[in-house]
């Protein structure tokens, strides 16, 4: 056996000692050092989507399926365990299904890491219908499209996920149909929702029915009255197939959602307009429903009052530029009637149309302020 000299020894050691890892000694903590962070240990998808169950649209006339798509997006620290968020509900518009302009899980998880939001759970939840949009509001015909997003997924988002289940870490949101939707979501759920900014909203002023695009001219009246007509005189399995396509989906819609009449023959609906002798009657009471659902502010205000003040926060916000020029004038008219009564809203122009800045809207003021409204764990 050849022996090892006293060299070899001291070589062999600075190997090992050379192999080895670093041992760093931390700095004790000051009163002004960053303390650590948790790190996230469970996996979990940012963006989700869920098939959930919606009790709320059964037994409607027009066979609408009982079950509803929802995404879900959870931010970057939502693997920390127990780690709860508070909840913005975002209601797309007519035909849409997500956030126009604005791309989830990546625009979001910016604003996060470049500290212009804090971290929230994003739900979105169309209100696309077989035949058009629901307009999120309770109906006979399609079903109880607000008892869906006050019940349906709110109880499945805190039944699923980590939320903060309260009503102050709550917020509701959405763009034209859905602007409209959550203003009156909250309006009806101060238990719920507490705060609501509202995009480009359907509303209504004096005169907003007469000048929108469901009556802008005879000639479109004339052919939903013949629609309407030639639906009646089909048998009602035959009428309840053909009632697509109308000559106006968005008035189809319309009626379906605010003058429901399940008693009558296809399409479901009291429309404002009849033909007599070759002439087109207005029915003042029929228009009068029609008024009211995008409209009717004033007397809603009298109505909710109370529930209106409990939110901590309303805001509105349209283009000026917006494509239906009924829009900017609703906007103007709520925010009128809501602050002769009292009520603190905030409606704000800016240079755009319909949709053209959407997405800066949402990155730029609705997503912070709901970060900054909502209560946060």
């Amino acid at each position: 056996m050849r022996s090892i000299s006293i060299y070899s020894f001291i070589g062999l050691a600075l190997l090992i000692i050379s192999c080895s890892p670093a041992i760093v000694e931390e700095p004790p903590a000051t009163a002004t050092s960053t303390q650590p962070v948790a790190v996230p240990t469970q996996a979990f998808k940012s963006f989700n989507l869920e098939t959930i169950p919606a009790p709320s649209l059964e037994e409607n006339l027009v066979g609408e399926p009982a079950k509803r798509d929802i995404y879900v997006y959870l931010p970057p620290s939502y693997g920390i365990p127990d780690k709860r968020f508070p909840v913005v509900y975002y209601l797309p518009g007519y035909g849409d299904s997500g956030m126009i302009g604005f791309n989830l899980p990546d625009s979001m998880d910016a604003l996060v890491e470049t500290g212009k939001t804090n971290e929230m759970i994003i739900v979105i939840a169309s209100g696309t219908s077989k035949l058009g949009g629901s307009f999120y509001v309770n109906s006979p015909v399609t079903g109880n499209w607000e008892d869906f997003i006050v019940n349906d997924v709110v109880s499945y988002v805190d039944g699923h996920f980590r939320t903060l289940a309260q009503a102050e870490s709550r917020g509701i949101t959405g763009h034209s149909m859905g602007g409209f939707g959550a203003l009156n979501i909250a309006m009806h759920h101060p238990d719920v929702f507490s705060a609501v900014y509202s995009m480009s909203p359907g509303l209504f002023d004096e005169n907003g029915l007469a000048e929108s695009q469901m009556f802008e001219n005879a000639r479109l009246i004339q052919s939903f009255v013949n629609y309407e007509a030639g639906l009646a005189a089909l048998p009602l399995e035959e009428a309840k197939v053909k009632m697509l396509p109308s000559p106006d989906q968005f008035a189809l819609s319309y009626g379906f959602a605010f003058a429901p009449n399940p008693n009558r023959q296809p399409p479901y609906f009291d429309y404002p307009y009849a033909e007599v002798n070759g002439e087109l009657v207005r029915n003042d009471a029929v228009w009068e429903t029609w008024e009211g659902g995008f409209g009717g502010i004033d007397d809603e205000v009298v109505q909710y009052k109370e529930n209106l003040l409990q939110l901590k926060g309303i805001i509105v916000d349209y283009g000026k530029y917006d494509e239906y020029d009924w829009i900017p004038k609703g906007c103007v008219y709520f925010e009128k009637q809501l602050s002769a009564a009292g009520i603190p809203v905030k409606v704000e122009e800016y240079n755009g149309s319909h949709q053209s800045v959407l997405g800066e809207r949402i990155r730029d003021f609705m997503l912070p302020y709901f970060s900054t409204i909502l209560k946060f764990d």
